[in-house]
């Protein structure tokens, strides 16, 4: 983090912009780890049944990545020459993260048609992540041209798999719910919240849960309603006969 402020400095960043710009990327890395926390804890049946199933759809493609990880680990220990710190393989790691987000929220959707999505919300959940992707590839080519130095090169690399890592989870969390019609509240992230924030600090989960709870009385009501429409036009066309 520290070995980054003298890069955006030479590069015009005031001090007061620098820092929390930093500050700001170190977000993923907390994300990550709650994330991180939910599933493991979802793999020791300690989550909600329904958020256990999420994660165990996730199993698969996060295999796939440390099956990578572990190649790229064999390919540069086999490797001549030394390893640099200046190199992407870190980084790498994360980018087909975001492509998967990009994947997952360009096929989300509700089978009953009463969540719409309509192409520019899409559009507009798809944009965070093709941003992160496409700075990430900015970052890795300034990597690659010797512009940082070896520990912010590492660092820059490990917020890369990170926010790759964030945004895969959650664009996979947001095409469940809508594909389920429901919101999962993690009962491990609601304690783990709980437990880091000071007294009187503002509950924002606990308040995620209560608008969970009301998104789902709506969606119910929402539902009867769609269904009650729809008997009510198939009554009416068998009049019709």
């Amino acid at each position: 983090m520290i070995a980054l402020t003298p890069y955006l400095l030479q590069k015009g960043w005031p001090l007061a912009l620098a820092v929390p710009f930093i500050g700001l990327i170190d977000v993923f890395w907390g994300v990550s780890m709650i994330y991180i926390i939910d599933l493991l804890n979802s793999h020791y049946r300690k989550n909600n049944e329904f958020l256990r199933k999420f994660y165990a759809e996730l199993h698969s493609d996060l295999l796939s990545v440390l099956a990578l990880a572990v190649v790229l680990l064999v390919i540069f220990s086999l490797a001549r020459t030394s390893y640099s710190l200046s190199s992407i393989d870190v980084a790498c790691l994360g980018l087909p993260m975001f492509i998967c987000a990009l994947d997952s929220l360009a096929r989300t959707k509700d089978p009953s048609g009463i969540l719409k999505m309509s192409l520019p919300r899409r559009l507009i959940l798809m944009a965070f992540p093709a941003g992160l992707l496409v700075a990430s590839c900015w970052v890795l080519i300034e990597i690659l041209s010797n512009e940082f130095s070896a520990s912010a090169s590492l660092w820059l690399q490990l917020c890369i798999l990170f926010a790759g890592f964030a945004s895969y989870v959650g664009s996979k969390q947001t095409r469940y719910f809508m594909l389920h019609r429901r919101l999962g509240i993690s009962p491990t992230i609601m304690a783990l919240l709980k437990k880091v924030r000071g007294r009187g600090a503002p509950a924002f989960y606990e308040q995620t849960a209560q608008m969970a709870e009301k998104f789902q009385r709506d969606l119910n009501v929402a539902t009867a309603k769609a269904a009650a429409d729809k008997r009510r036009l198939a009554k009416a066309s068998r009049k019709k006969r």
